[in-house]
C-alpha cells in the first residue's frame, strides 16, 4: 500500500463584512517520520505521563474456560521434519523442562488425552498458556518446534513437510501417536 505524506500547507482568508472578522485555516500535516514504513501516526495522539486516564478494569478468568478438543479420527496424521523435533528438543529442555517433567508428555498420559485430537488444539493450548511466567512469549517457531519433538517423542511419523501456523497444517492435521 502507498503512504502518500503531505506537507503542511496553510491558507489564511479575510473576509471583512459589517465590522465581522472571519479568518479560515486549512492544513495538513504529514506523519511523524519515526514511524515504521506504511503507518500513518493520528495526528495529536500523544499520550503523556500525566494523561488522564480511566479507571482501572479489573481482569476477570472465567475459570470454567476450556479449551476446545475435537476428536478427528478422519484426518490425516500431522508429521514433523527431524530438524524442527531437534530445535523443539532444546527448546523444551531449556523452557518447559523448569516447570515440566518428560513423562508428563512423552508415552501413555500423552497419548490417552491428544491421540486424534487436532494439532490446532494442542498448539492453541501451549501457545496461548505456556511458559507460565510468560503466556506466548515463546517464537510460534519454537511453539511449532516443541510441538515437533512431542510428536517425535511419541513416535508419530516422520514426514516430508514441517508443521507450519498456517490453518492446512495445524487444523487439517491430527495427532497420531502410540506408546512404544
Amino acid at each position: 500500500m502507498r503512504v502518500s505524506r503531505w506537507p503542511w500547507f496553510s491558507r489564511a482568508g479575510v473576509v471583512a463584512a459589517s465590522g465581522l472578522v472571519l479568518t479560515i485555516v486549512f492544513g495538513c500535516a504529514r506523519a511523524a517520520s519515526s514511524s515504521p514504513p506504511g503507518v500513518l501516526v493520528p495526528l495529536g495522539a500523544h499520550l503523556s505521563a500525566t494523561a488522564p486516564t480511566g479507571a482501572p478494569v479489573p481482569l476477570h478468568i472465567d475459570p470454567n474456560a476450556r479449551v476446545t478438543r475435537t476428536t478427528t479420527p478422519n484426518l490425516p496424521a500431522a508429521t514433523y521434519l527431524p530438524a524442527q523435533a531437534d530445535r523443539g528438543e532444546k527448546v523444551f529442555t531449556q523452557v518447559c523442562a523448569m516447570c515440566h517433567a518428560q513423562s508428563q508428555f512423552i508415552g501413555q498420559a500423552f497419548v490417552e488425552n491428544w491421540n486424534d485430537h487436532r494439532v490446532s488444539d494442542f498448539y492453541t493450548l501451549i501457545r496461548s498458556t505456556m511458559p507460565n511466567n510468560n503466556p506466548g512469549g515463546l517464537k510460534d517457531d519454537e511453539y511449532l518446534a516443541v510441538v515437533a519433538y512431542l510428536l517425535k517423542a511419541n513416535h508419530a511419523g516422520v514426514g516430508k513437510d514441517s508443521i507450519g501456523t498456517d490453518s492446512v497444517s495445524l487444523r487439517g492435521r491430527k495427532i497420531s501417536v502410540t506408546v512404544q
